[in-house]
Formats: C-alpha cells, structure tokens, sequence
C-alpha cells in the first residue's frame, strides 16, 4: 500500500482516540475555544467577500474546517472530492446548521480567483466556502486550528469539526469512512444527539460497507479513486473509467497511477490533454507502489467486464422475452 495510504492509516488510529477525547468538552472547551482564542481577522472567499474569521464564520455555528492549495500535486484534491461526497450525505444542512470552509495553505498564489475556479472544478455546492487572505493572518488562523506543517508538502488530510456554541471540537479525517465522518459531523448538534433514533433501513445497509475478499484493488479504488471517478456511470469530477485499461497501455497506466505529477511535468502527451481537459482537477500523487497501481487495473478491467456482460444479458432478455 502507498505511503500516504499508510500514513492516513496510522493517522486514523490516532484520531479513533481524540474524537472521544474533543466531543463533548462543554464548558470548559467552549472558555478554551471561543472568541477569546480564535483570531478575528480578515479573510476572502472565493467569491471575494471580505469577512471576519470569528465574527462572520465561527461564532455561534457549527463548522467544518479542512487546510488546502490549488496546485498540491497529492492529497488535496482527493480531500476535497471526499468532503464533497460527506456534504452529499449532509444535504441541506449544509449552508443552513452546518459550514465548510477550507483555508488555502499557499495565500500568495491561491487568489479568490484561483480558489473559485477550484471549487467549480470540484462542483463544491453551498455552504462551502474556500478562504484566502493576508498570508501572516491566515498562518496565525492555521495555528489556532492546530495546522503547524512547515511546508506545503508537510499538510496533512485532516479536518477539523467544530461547535463554537457549545465549545466541542474534533479532529477528524476525510480518508476515513464517510458515513462515519457524516455522523461525527451531525453529532456536534446536541439536539441531534439528544434524539432517540431508530435505525432507517437505509442507513442499516450503508453500515455494511463492502465485501472486497476477491477483489483485487477494490478497497483502493473506493478510498482513491471514487470520490473522483465511476465505472459505467459517467464523468465525476474526474473521467468515466469504463474501458480504460483496453484505451490506455498498462505501462501508460501503470506509470500515470505512480506519479501523474512527473508524467505531466515531462509533458506526456496523454497526461497533457487529460490536464487540460479536466482543468482545475489534477490526478495526485498518492505514494501508491507499481504493486497498488497493478491491482487498480485489475479492478478496474473486471469491473468494464462485469458491465458489458450485464449489457449483454438484459440484450438478450429484452430480445427473448420470457412467455
């Protein structure tokens, strides 16, 4: 498995202990967390609003908080094509109970401009918004949050969930399974905790997850790869997949899944014209070994199999239809 794969893992392990630890802090946190901390100072949206980092964005409300920049070559894509499945699942609380924001680690180059073509690249929907500003302010914001990387390659796929009402924050992660981030998320609403919820038939079957014994590279493409792409239904945020081990060479793919960022950086033509078809989006670098990449494809070609011999048989069932 790939370094930064290995890395989220260990990272996981960790949080599975703090999540208990921030959720449910109360009064104390809410003295520790409040507006006495958190620094009011002056940040842009994407959409070039001028805004208040507490005043306008913390207080009173219940937020999400990620850290990223327009040109990372690996997890910062993959992170926000993730929290935009988690907003699906959240619906309309989004921009109504719950906010998003993610704070630009690189204020000199990620412009509002820049931020905005980002998000429309991502198809970020409302509620969301993407934070830049005077860099020294926005390093002080980053430190309150916990966010201390010395260099852009340092930053790491977490989130922060918060409730400035109540005092209560977490540090969670979008690598993790996205249902459970959800829940980690609707929980910071006492009233919803407070609720006695009966299990929806719907929630019971997410809850299974997937059976992924005799599927090589299944569990890696959902983590990696889903949040960005589909098999059969259709572009994403990336392209559609379907077919693409018999389109592209094996070594052509296998060398793009190791490090897009050094075919692109050689001008592959292939890597050139995805990058400019798909322009904001950039395939990362996930650290993923020839081994990781091997089992994507094999994952991929039996699923393009799986769907045109399905296609077939509903031919041959709508052709032959049973007396």
């Amino acid at each position: 498995m790939g370094r930064i794969f290995k890395c989220s893992l260990a990272l996981l392990t960790a949080l599975a202990v703090l999540v208990p630890a921030f959720l449910g802090g109360g009064a104390a946190s809410a003295a520790r967390w409040g507006k006495n901390y958190f620094p009011n100072l002056p940040v842009i949206t994407h959409e070039g609003k001028k805004l208040r980092f507490y005043d306008d964005l913390i207080k009173g409300k219940m937020v999400v908080i990620n850290f990223i920049y327009t040109n990372c070559p690996d997890i910062c894509g993959l992170s926000t094509a993730r929290l935009i499945e988690v907003q699906k699942r959240l619906g309309d609380l989004v921009g109504r109970d719950i906010f998003i924001y993610s704070i630009t680690l690189d204020p000199k180059n990620d412009t509002p401009k820049a931020l905005k073509e980002y998000a429309e690249a991502f198809g970020v929907g409302p509620g969301w918004l993407f934070l830049t500003g005077n860099p020294k302010d926005l390093r002080l914001i980053r430190y309150k949050l916990g966010e201390r990387s010395r260099s852009l390659g340092e930053h790491r796929n977490g989130v922060m969930l918060g409730n400035d009402a109540t005092g209560e924050w977490a540090r969670d992660s979008t690598m993790s399974n996205l249902d459970i981030l959800a829940g980690h998320i609707r929980n910071l609403d006492p009233k919803w905790r407070a609720r006695k919820r009966k299990p929806t038939k719907k929630r019971l079957t997410t809850a299974r997850g997937h059976t992924l014994a005799n599927r090589p590279g299944e569990g890696l493409f959902l983590k990696a790869c889903a949040a960005c792409h589909t098999i059969g239904k259709g572009v994403r945020v990336g392209p559609d997949l379907k077919g693409v081990t018999a389109r592209r060479d094996r070594d052509w793919l296998i060398r793009f899944l190791v490090a897009p960022n050094v075919m692109l950086a050689k001008k592959d033509p292939i890597a050139m014209e995805l990058d400019a078809q798909f322009q904001g989006v950039r395939m990362p670098n996930l650290g993923l070994s020839k081994t990781d990449a091997a089992d994507l494809i094999a994952y991929m070609k039996t699923q393009t199999k799986r769907i045109s011999s399905h296609a077939k048989a509903s031919g041959r069932n709508k052709a032959n239809p049973q007396p």
